[in-house]
């Protein structure tokens, strides 16, 4: 095999190719489907993605390395009893050595010529079979990597499976009928990715025109199938095998629905007729995944597992506090409050509230930016939304840098323009503050500054918080104020539902409180007692003169006490919490007007303890615990128990901005 030369459609390797995978420009990263990709362009348009575990390949996988003059097809051999088309290709090689692909080309948008043998292990439902489709490349990609993790059931069941190492995109645009494709069958799951890439600039797209190619690492083994034809295992033994792969597939949460045993290489035994065991087990690996999909089961439980995780980290994130952070990421402190900050590909920034690393991912914006939301208010962007790891949460965007839109003529007025809109950072910091105190407030999760310039009006702009901000810069290389006038910001809050979920940790439970929907998803109830339970909870709220259908099925909370049973109150009944302002529980009757005036002259005077003030405070800064019959929790003095959720206009002298730490 010798060295071709170069080709158009070869690729001008960067300077940086040689560094490892953790190290690349960020303008290099791509991401789907939860796979992390370098992405690189040839000089004739294509496209190569190549991941973590390709890249130390990755000179090989360039597309002049297996790809020009179709070398794959010359060069490579065609797999038997392959429907699509497949070869096994060794690489032109680079000092000497050749690496072995897999080279696949994506059937997305094509039939599924899908036929379920008769004595196939698994049920498959006529509509399952029916509704079939080929993974996209990303798709495909993402399923296996989860696959390999294996982060779903038993723990101590592993899979192996092909290692994937690249995709990559010629630049030539094809017909659409000449590669097999419908509209109809691509559309899903073009869909599907442009889902996952809605919040990125640099955003990663299916082209009903373009080839797409997936390289797996070759491994070295027969098939399932010729090792039974070579005699090294028996019928018996391959009928066993397969329906020990179907529920192995099951136990992880997957399901393959074209599984048959040409999936399933194994490795010959040179020294005797056999093939290699584990524990008087077949040892196998899988490759073929363009069927692969999760099953019911582990589609249910993956989002439950990213909020047990999520939690997890939340209450223990000291523990993970001496861990070195990935590259990328770094720790940093902005008016007293703790942050992990990071950049994204697409040029905006994330601060992290706390210590852990492990929740930078839970705040990337495609995990929570354009989920589907709840608008919250009239005047402002405020939106309640479930992220993408079935987080609740609120994010709102700061006001900070416009000048509050009020007549200057009246005294508090006059305060609020004199003051300005706190920026986020005063504003986490605040509520962090007043947590130490021991005053409830909604938590701070993460602030979030966007990509795109957004210049405000001169018309409105208040320039004041970016002179006191100017000397706290962002941690890492290239720092620059972390307020900026070009840029919004977003901060993300806590979605508060009557409970504190920092107050509400047991020991053995993965959280401290659950809804109806999740107990049944977690076995604490039966799916119909859950149904039961709900229609009783509207009842009580309708009794009460609530409308219960301006509250949606997860803001009803159970608790756990510390032996991981569910709280009853008074009555026998599950108890049940819920979260209303103020404003709303005077609406509706539940406070009168000198108990909601009296609410907000408490909480004023409180803050006026520790220094500080709300200069425009009403009632729907103030979130009120209830159970349905409109009964409110109580704190120690007997009064309704308070949470504040609102900082934005709020003066303390704590706001004074001590010196920044300029010590390296």
């Amino acid at each position: 095999m010798t060295q071709s030369t170069t080709t158009p459609d070869a690729l001008l390797p960067p300077s940086w190719l040689d560094q490892p995978f953790d190290q690349t420009p960020d303008s290099a990263l791509a991401q789907a489907f939860r796979v992390k990709y370098v992405h690189l362009q040839t000089r004739g348009g294509g496209d190569l993605y190549v991941t973590s575990l390709g890249w130390p390949h990755v000179r090989h996988l360039l597309p002049e390395q297996w790809y020009t003059d179709k070398w794959f097809a010359r060069e490579g051999v065609r797999l038997p009893g392959s429907t699509g088309t497949v070869f096994r290709v060794p690489t032109r090689p680079i000092n000497g050595r050749h690496i072995e692909l897999v080279v696949k080309f994506s059937r997305v948008g094509q039939e599924v010529p899908l036929v379920i043998a008769s004595d196939c292990p698994e049920q498959l439902s006529p509509e399952l079979i029916a509704n079939a489709r080929f993974n996209s490349p990303f798709e495909e990609f993402g399923l296996v990597m989860d696959l390999r993790r294996g982060g779903f059931g038993p723990p101590d069941l592993r899979i192996g499976a092909q290692r994937p190492l690249a995709i990559y995109v010629p630049s030539d645009e094809v017909a659409s009928w000449r590669l097999g494709r419908t509209g109809g069958r691509f559309r899903s799951p073009q869909q599907s990715l442009a889902r996952d890439q809605r919040s990125r600039d640099m955003a990663i797209e299916l082209d009903i025109k373009r080839d797409y190619v997936l390289l797996y690492a070759w491994i070295t083994g027969l098939n399932a199938e010729d090792a039974y034809s070579a005699g090294l295992i028996g019928r018996s033994e391959l009928h066993a095998l397969t329906q020990r792969v179907t529920a192995e597939l099951s136990d992880k949460g997957f399901r393959v629905l074209d599984n048959k045993p040409k999936h399933y290489i194994l490795r010959a035994l040179r020294d005797r007729n056999d093939v290699l065991r584990r524990n008087d087990q077949i040892a196998y690996a899988l490759v073929d995944f363009e069927l692969l999909a999760r099953n019911e089961a582990h589609q249910s439980r993956y989002e439950t597992t990213q909020r047990a995780r999520y939690w997890e980290f939340q209450t223990h994130g000291l523990a993970h506090r001496d861990e070195p952070l990935p590259p990328g990421r770094y720790r940093t402190n902005i008016l007293g409050v703790n942050y992990v900050f990071g950049r994204c590909p697409n040029g905006s920034l994330i601060w992290v509230v706390g210590e852990d690393h492990h929740l930078f991912e839970y705040f990337l914006p495609d995990r929570w930016r354009r989920t589907a939301r709840v608008k919250l208010a009239l005047s402002n962007e405020v939106y309640r939304t479930r992220t993408r790891d079935n987080i609740h949460v609120v994010y709102r965007r700061s006001r900070v840098g416009e000048r509050p839109p009020l007549d200057p003529f009246y005294d508090s007025n006059r305060r609020i323009r004199e003051h300005g809109y706190n920026s986020p950072f005063e504003e986490v910091a605040l509520a962090m503050y007043l947590r130490r105190l021991g005053m409830a407030t909604i938590y701070p999760r993460a602030i979030y500054r966007t990509s795109h310039e957004s210049v405000k009006s001169l018309a409105i702009f208040d320039p004041q918080r970016y002179h006191s901000h100017a000397d706290y810069l962002t941690a890492g290389p290239g720092p620059e104020p972390v307020l900026s006038a070009y840029f919004d910001y977003y901060i993300v809050w806590g979605y508060w539902r009557g409970v504190d979920p920092q107050d509400n940790r047991h020991p053995g439970v993965r959280w401290g409180f659950t809804d109806p929907e999740k107990a049944a998803d977690d076995g604490l109830m039966t799916r119909q007692s859950s149904l039961e339970l709900l229609a009783s909870i509207r009842q009580r709220l309708t009794d009460a003169a609530i409308p219960h259908e301006r509250f949606d099925d997860f803001e009803f909370l159970l608790c756990f006490d510390d032996g991981n049973q569910l709280i009853k109150d008074d009555q026998g009944r599950l108890k049940v919490s819920m979260c209303l302002d103020a404003l709303s529980a005077h609406e509706y009757s539940l406070l009168s007007e000198q108990q909601y005036r009296q609410l907000i002259e408490n909480l004023q005077a409180r803050l006026a303890d520790v220094g500080g003030e709300i200069l425009n405070c009403t009632g729907s800064h103030i979130l009120l615990s209830m159970d349905p019959d409109g009964r409110f929790a109580l704190d120690p003095d007997g009064e309704p128990r308070v949470t504040l959720c609102n900082f934005e206009l709020m003066a303390s002298r704590y706001c004074l901005l001590p010196t920044p730490d300029t010590s390296p």
